[in-house]
């Protein structure tokens, strides 16, 4: 089941394949302070939300699927949903 959408901090990254302009969350913490750490297996789409460009990550912790999204216009990260996988 989804979720409200949530803030989240961004507190490690790594890059697919070794190529620098790809980037991916590696570990989130939430409003409530709980750390979710995700496998480096990850789906990027980026989209268009009105005028802006924003970029939306489907990555998993072996257990749960993660749906976050950067908005780069405000440098935002958001928790849009988790589903059990």
């Amino acid at each position: 089941m989804y979720q409200e959408i949530k803030e989240i901090n961004v507190t490690s990254y790594y890059f697919a394949n070794g190529n620098t302009n790809k980037s991916f969350p590696r570990r989130i913490e939430t409003s409530d302070g709980r750390q979710i750490n995700f496998i480096e297996e990850g789906l990027r789409c980026v989209v268009k939300k009105g005028q802006d460009l924003v970029q939306v990550f489907n990555m998993n912790d072996g257990q749960t699927l993660y749906r976050v999204c950067f908005e780069p216009a405000n440098n935002t990260w958001r928790l849009l949903g988790t589903r059990m996988l």
